[in-house]
């Protein structure tokens, strides 16, 4: 692994491990992230080119001193000149007692529980899809000579009628959602051959399938054909057909799983 994929390798544990992780949000990374550190496991663990080092020193031995000229019977030495020389000192052992040892073991695990929970954190969640993919079959055509029915309450005039589509009508308006009197845009779908039958403004029919949208989230209905729905819808969709109509703000679309 040379210079560059070492600094990749970085900046990649900077993104997953870091403050402000994001590396969850980009896959190609995370993925790219996981080869790296595969290939350090690798590269760590495949047998070194070089001579084998001497074995390691006994943690626990005494620690010896060689500095220290021997007794000597009072005969010269054979050269005097070698008497001035400095001799050479056993470098001391790394970890000097059993504390030492287990602080430093200690503090090895809690890196490694550190760097586990900011995986975790980061890249640890499993990701739900939003959408089954189903195709988009329809939008529907607004027909401002529909009554809109009284389900949306007191008008704000934005209420919308859309054209019969196989017998159903679709309204859409903001409607109040909770006690505190929240509005948001909805959309309900109702029997066309019911819409205003009493004279009024109100329904009537067999069904009634309404939705309403929160912030970002559009205002969405969504079922499985069954008995009640009308002969023509049927004929379009077959009983058993998942079905999904979607306002966007502006328009409703049909979505089908059988398309």
């Amino acid at each position: 692994m040379d210079d560059g994929v070492r600094e990749e390798l970085r900046r990649l544990r900077a993104r997953a491990y870091g403050p402000g992780a994001d590396i969850d949000t980009d896959p190609a990374a995370y993925a790219r992230l996981t080869t790296l550190e595969e290939l350090e496991r690798a590269e760590r663990a495949a047998p070194a080119s070089a001579p084998p080092a001497p074995p390691a020193a006994d943690p626990f031995a005494p620690i010896v001193r060689t500095d220290v000229a021997p007794e000597t019977d009072g005969e010269d030495d054979e050269d005097d000149e070698d008497d001035d020389a400095p001799r050479p000192r056993e470098r001391a052992p790394l970890v000097r007692s059993r504390r030492t040892l287990w602080i430093w073991a200690a503090s090895l695990a809690v890196v490694a529980a550190v760097a586990s929970a900011a995986t975790t954190a980061g890249v640890g969640f499993v990701p739900v899809s939003t959408s089954r993919g189903a195709p988009q079959v329809a939008t529907l055509t607004e027909d401002p000579g529909t009554q809109t029915p009284a389900i949306f309450g007191q008008r704000t005039g934005d209420e919308r009628a859309f054209a019969d589509f196989y017998g159903v009508t679709a309204f859409v308006g903001t409607a109040q959602i909770d006690a505190s009197e929240n509005r948001s845009p909805c959309l309900y779908l109702l029997d066309t051959d019911e819409v205003g039958q009493d004279g009024g403004n109100g329904f009537r029919g067999n069904f009634v399938y309404g939705g309403c949208g929160a912030g970002i989230f559009p205002a969405t209905v969504q079922f499985v054909v069954a008995d009640g729905m009308p002969a023509e819808f049927i004929a379009r969709f077959p009983i058993g057909t998942s079905v999904q109509f979607v306002y966007d703000g502006d328009n409703v679309g049909v979505f089908s799983d059988k398309g």
